[in-house]
């Protein structure tokens, strides 16, 4: 995450966004009101909108067998081009995380809004942004540490007994080897180890002595 972030008032010109945008190396800017409230997001891909000016018109008979999401769009882009402040361009409202969100969870946000940065937010105020490049910085982590910090969950967020069970990571891919009581016990140990920060895989070689899957609760008979 970034932090400080560089936020604008809604009425910031586009001349004054360009500049800090190339001035401080940055693809979008937070816009948040006086009190900091995030309001709304314009990024480089909003400020573009000014250079494909001035735009034909679309006839209204061919907007009328336009389908009704690409006329939407179209409306959009029309806003944009002829906006001259931060207000009149922004992109609102604004996909956010909390400070307590995984790198996974944020990864998936930007892939299923096709967004290359996720605003984090606490009480409604900015306090951070995430990117890809941000995301991608994960993959980095050293083996040594990651397989550490598999350890660490499975043993105090599973209660997982690792007597017998070895974490191993190589180039990011967890491998975990041993036995386990249950095939629950298995599963969930692939489960945690995957949310990890920077896995990138998991073998999960992990014996068991329980199918608990099988077992039914006796149903007491009436």
């Amino acid at each position: 995450m970034t932090a400080p972030v560089i936020s604008a008032l809604p009425e910031t010109t586009i001349r004054d966004l360009a500049a800090l945008m190339t001035t401080h190396r940055i693809s979008g800017i937070p816009i948040v009101t006086a009190e900091h409230e995030l309001v709304g997001i314009v990024t480089e891909g909003d400020l573009l909108y000014k250079e494909v000016m001035p735009r034909p018109q679309v006839p209204h008979a061919v907007v009328r067998r336009l389908p009704i999401r690409a006329v939407i769009e179209a409306h959009e882009h029309a806003r944009k081009a002829e906006g001259t402040r931060a207000f009149e361009i922004m992109s609102s409202p604004v996909l956010t995380v909390t400070e307590t969100a995984a790198v996974h969870e944020i990864a998936r946000v930007m892939v299923q809004h096709r967004i290359n940065r996720v605003v984090v937010v606490r009480a409604g105020r900015v306090v951070g942004i995430v990117s890809r490049a941000d995301i991608l910085k994960a993959f980095r982590r050293p083996d040594a540490e990651l397989a550490e910090v598999i350890r660490s969950s499975l043993m105090h967020d599973l209660w997982l007994d690792l007597a017998g069970v070895t974490v191993e990571v190589k180039d990011g891919v967890v491998y975990l080897d041993g036995a386990v009581e249950r095939k629950s016990e298995k599963d969930l140990a692939e489960r945690w180890a995957a949310m990890a920060d920077g896995v990138v895989d998991v073998r999960n070689r992990l014996t068991y002595a329980l199918d608990d899957a099988q077992i039914r609760p006796e149903v007491p008979r009436r």
